[in-house]
């Protein structure tokens, strides 16, 4: 846990311009900066929704799991974003619906959800922070909705490695075959096959548990 509130100023100020200067000032007051590992467990399904992460550092990813352990991914969080669907969850002071893990270390500051609702009322730019979040979120639930209805296995995989790019800025993708085929509700032969004919192709580079994306 990080506490100095010096730091926490200075995230919120560079990830969260928006936001009007009394809404800061209780953010402030209200917030604690909190380190998230890489690859420690950041929220888990069934988990009571008691804060509300603001993502200052890092990249988060998010993703759902069914009854049987199989998993699907949904979206990236990253920098001056947070999760549209623990904002739902928080109204009601409710259970998370999703999973959360860090892909590298995340810092977030953390928000008490009682605070929550009433700054829908008081600030214009809070309102207009959720409900942006809200439509971002949903854009992204559809495009994960058109792919598993509209899209092949390969144009899934080759998909969510250039997204993969593009959140965390590398052309590495630091993941085992079997990590990609639980987020994509497949199997790890299936990957295994449809990466080495993107080798083949030239599109990617396969090493030992990391993936180079060329084209």
């Amino acid at each position: 846990m990080m506490g100095a509130k010096g730091d926490l100023k200075g995230l919120l100020a560079a990830n969260f311009s928006q936001f009007e200067k009394e809404l800061f000032e209780e953010i402030v007051k209200e917030g604690q900066l909190i380190l998230f590992p890489e690859g420690e467990l950041m929220m888990d399904i069934g988990q009571r929704v008691e804060q509300i992460p603001l993502i200052v550092q890092g990249t988060v990813k998010v993703f759902r799991e069914d009854e049987d352990d199989h998993e699907i991914f949904l979206y990236y969080l990253k920098e001056g974003e947070a999760c549209a669907i623990t904002l739902i969850c928080s109204e009601r002071e409710g259970y998370s619906k999703i999973k959360a893990i860090p892909v590298e270390d995340t810092i977030a500051i953390t928000l008490p959800i009682k605070k929550l609702d009433e700054w829908m009322f008081k600030y214009k730019s809070w309102y207009y922070f959720v409900m942006d979040s809200y439509q971002d979120r949903f854009e992204e639930l559809l495009k994960v909705v058109e792919e598993i209805a509209f899209h092949q296995m390969d144009e899934r995989l080759l998909a969510y490695l250039r997204k993969w790019v593009e959140v965390n800025h590398s052309p590495t993708v630091k993941a085992t075959q079997q990590q990609i085929a639980n987020e994509l509700n497949t199997s790890r032969e299936v990957v295994g096959r449809l990466l080495k004919k993107l080798e083949q192709d030239g599109t990617v580079k396969i090493g030992r548990h990391q993936i180079e994306v060329i084209k």
